[in-house]
């Protein structure tokens, strides 16, 4: 059954869950953690000890949410809250070394849909052209596009997260769209498709 909360703001969502509401705190968790996951995958590469490190974010979201001043910046405040979760957990040394990227697990995700061997093998080289493309762009665009394409999250949200004007979003998607047509154009010409 959905909840009602599915349709609630950001803001609205706060809101209820400040008068106790838990139902409508899983919204807003439900609603980021997969940007989330992103944001302590970057500093911890593994991807159990990044699930670890949100799931304590947002415990320590939860106990200081009355601390939240301004309820419409609390996906920035979140994420703020998650990379200090993250640099904690390096800090104590829970570093472990480097695995596949989190655009890689995310896109690996998707393999089961190929057909045949000869697909897989397109698509996994499709896959890398398009990671090492992505990889290509500088931080703020590649964070735009993790956070629209692989944690499908709309802009306005991404917005919100990342505390920027939606036209900055907008600006940052549209130039890193235009950069990865030339960088994928060049890469699908040099390999003859």
């Amino acid at each position: 059954m959905a909840t009602a909360y599915e349709t609630y703001s950001d803001e609205g969502l706060v809101l209820a869950a400040l008068v106790g509401s838990l139902d409508a705190f899983d919204e807003l968790a439900r609603r980021y953690r997969r940007a989330l996951i992103s944001v302590a995958y970057r500093v911890v590469r593994q991807p159990e000890a990044a699930e670890d490190v949100v799931q304590d974010a947002l415990i320590l979201a939860f106990k200081a949410l009355p601390q939240l001043d301004d309820a419409s910046r609390f996906g920035g405040w979140l994420r703020a809250i998650t990379s200090r979760q993250a640099l904690e957990y390096a800090r104590r040394g829970g570093r472990v070394e480097y695995r596949e990227d989190v655009d890689e697990l995310i896109l690996a995700s998707t393999r089961h849909l190929v057909a045949t061997p000869a697909q897989q093998v397109d698509a996994d080289e499709t896959m890398r052209q398009l990671r090492d493309a992505v990889d290509a762009l500088d931080a703020d665009h590649r964070q735009v596009v993790q956070l629209y394409y692989w944690a499908d999250m709309p802009q306005k949200r991404i917005a919100a997260f990342l505390d920027l004007p939606v036209t900055t979003v907008q600006w940052r998607l549209h130039t890193a769209r235009k950069h990865l047509r030339e960088r994928l154009g060049r890469c699908l010409k040099g390999t003859g498709k």
